[in-house]
């Protein structure tokens, strides 16, 4: 069962054909484990419907966190994108150009790579820090972190955990003891060495983090074997454990940094990224420049990199179109719609692209204040929801309304017992409701967003219909976290879980991580489900394929009864490009196999490159 990454990229051809590693043949023998990947006995279960973007993920661990996408943290507190599913491409993934390039290259470089230049990258947001333990990331803080970090694990094309910083993850027989061992020769952009020391020291603040640690609560404590390894010990099996470092705890960052948070605070960041921080205006610029001695050799390509935050979708196609920028990043589906075969640009999206489960848009309701702590007005609000009027409205044509975590098409996808529009119902159950509270009133918010404004105020007039008496809140991103974490709203639209394992939402759905109102919980709906959190535990040790796979079934249609969360579809996330920037979605792993491409909002860095 150990792993072993390589150091230097070979062909993506020289990886032998193979049953997906943990597999079994028809015959019920296991299939072969190939090298680069984790096997655990159910490698697969991220198979791709096409592949996604959480890293959900997004996400802190998402890599949604992804959410969705998942908030600052990853893959969290999004904007809803009323996304849908279509047919996959032989690619499994979605790419479009217009001009010189063909829609099967779009995002990936065509030609001879070439060394120099910077690129204007324009995100959608804004975060609050680059320290791991206690700064806030959604997909933008995932940018910034794969530009001056590195994750010790990374999500490959097809799905799996692949060695990255990391050389190896390494379980005990039982998946409750992992070691991972490091890279030899790489050092932080201050100088220093990357050492097992210096990774225990990351566990040990994340771990004390009031916000990260509830994240590794799985995780007991980590030990030094060797100058290289660490074993980390968990508080039962834990096959999921390699995703866990593909997440915001998975992210490197020098002992400097921990230093200064003790003092007043971490200035910029130190890590062992293909960038080094240059200059951070919130709210204006993000800048890092070509890291001399990047472990990986040959990259980065760029000189230097700049992310720019326009949070106006409008502002942000408007920046692209005159040339102020190189690529740009949207949950807007209509982008796609914009910029599709329009000559001069191309387009990659995550609408074919996912692995365990992708990215979501829905209305979240907090489970513990009224009168969203009542069952009947959960099930009003879901049945005076129009999720197809507003996917036809809002969603770009590129939308199929949810009914429950998983799309068709994902291997833990069923049919669930999630209510149907059916304004008759709300009605029935807002005057049962009304009869002993009075008329329930309900605050529904978003972020500062003039799509989602639109959004909103179509639902409000739905939820109005049925007789809810419904005021709505905008407010800026960083409040707007705060508070979903903190447990101090009604109902707020939301953008998260994609993941490539959905053990990664865990500390999203568990009992366990409730915080009483005023804390911090990483439920944010507050939704308290005993069968819910048993069919987690199982599936966290869970090492039969279908079993799990029953599992996680069982815990999307406690959802459709629970109702935390009103589904509306899958986020369309999408990058656009001119044709000068190449390769921004040709991400190749240290073994020389493909990374998974583009990640629910998240691409990687380093082999970006500008075509003279």
């Amino acid at each position: 069962m150990h792993v072993q990454g390589t150091g230097d990229p070979v062909s993506s051809g020289d990886r032998a054909a193979a049953v997906r590693p943990g597999e079994a043949d028809r015959s019920g023998a296991p299939a072969p484990v190939v090298p680069g990947t984790f096997h655990q006995g159910w490698t697969g279960l991220g198979e791709s419907m096409g592949r996604s973007d959480g890293l959900s993920r997004r996400k802190f661990l998402s890599s949604s966190a992804a959410a969705a996408g998942g908030a600052a943290l990853i893959g969290v507190g999004g904007p809803v994108a009323l996304a849908g599913c279509a047919s996959s491409t032989s690619s499994g993934s979605s790419a479009t150009s217009g001009g010189a390039a063909s829609a099967a290259s779009a995002g990936v470089g065509t030609g001879t790579p070439r060394r120099g230049g910077s690129a204007i990258l324009a995100t959608t947001s804004e975060i609050d820090g680059f320290y791991p333990p206690s700064n806030h990331w959604d997909a933008t803080g995932f940018l910034y972190a794969n530009t001056v970090f590195d994750p010790l694990v990374a999500v490959g094309a097809d799905g799996s955990a692949q060695p990255y910083l990391a050389e190896s993850v390494t379980p005990n027989p039982d998946n409750t003891v992992w070691t991972v061992r490091l890279r030899p020769g790489v050092t932080f952009s201050d100088g220093s060495a990357l050492t097992s020391s210096v990774l225990k020291a990351n566990f040990d603040a994340l771990k004390a983090s009031p916000l990260t640690g509830i994240a590794l609560q799985i995780v007991e404590k980590a030990a030094i074997v060797d100058p290289l390894s660490v074993a980390f010990t968990c508080t039962g099996p834990n096959v999921a454990f390699p995703y866990y470092l593909t997440s915001q705890v998975g992210y490197v960052f020098g002992t400097a940094m921990i230093d200064a948070a003790s003092g007043s605070g971490p200035a910029t960041p130190v890590g062992t990224g293909p960038f080094v921080y240059s200059s951070w205006q919130p709210n204006d610029h993000f800048t890092a420049t070509r890291n001399p001695h990047y472990w990986r050799p040959g990259y980065p390509y760029l000189d230097a990199i700049t992310f720019r935050p326009i949070a106006d979708t409008t502002q942000r196609e408007s920046t692209l179109k005159t040339g102020a920028v190189d690529l740009i990043y949207s949950a807007d589906p209509n982008t796609v719609d914009h910029f599709n075969g329009v000559s001069g640009y191309q387009v990659v999206t995550n609408l074919h692209d996912t692995v365990g489960e992708p990215d979501m848009d829905f209305v979240m309701l907090n489970c513990a204040k009224p009168p969203t702590d009542d069952l009947r007005v959960r099930q009003a609000l879901a049945h005076g929801l129009d999720a197809t009027a507003l996917a036809k409205l809002f969603g770009g044509g590129l939308e199929q309304p949810a009914t429950g975590l998983f799309p068709p098409g994902s291997p833990y996808y069923s049919p669930t017992t999630y209510p149907t529009f059916d304004q008759a119902a709300a009605r029935s159950l807002v005057h049962q409701y009304a009869a002993q509270h009075g008329t329930p009133s309900v605050q529904l918010g978003t972020v500062t967003d003039p799509r989602l404004s639109r959004v909103v105020q179509a639902i409000q007039q739905m939820w109005q219909q049925v007789g809810f008496d419904v005021s709505l809140q905008i407010i800026d991103q960083a409040s707007f976290i705060t508070n979903a974490i903190t447990g101090d709203f009604q109902a707020y639209t939301f953008e998260q879980f994609s993941a490539a394992d959905p053990d990664l939402n865990y500390v999203w759905w568990s009992t366990t991580t409730i915080a009483a109102p005023g804390k911090i919980g990483l439920n944010f709906a507050r939704n308290a489900d005993p069968q819910i959190e048993q069919a987690m535990v199982a599936a966290r040790g869970e090492t039969n394929r279908a079993a799990r796979i029953a599992d996680y079934q069982k815990v999307n249609e406690r959802f459709a009864v629970d109702l935390p969360y009103l589904w509306l579809g899958r986020t369309v996330w999408s990058e656009v490009s001119n044709q000068r920037l190449q390769n921004f979605a040709g991400m190749v792993l240290p073994d020389g196999t493909r990374a998974k491409p583009f990640d629910n909002g998240v691409s990687f860095t380093a082999q970006m490159w500008m075509a003279g």
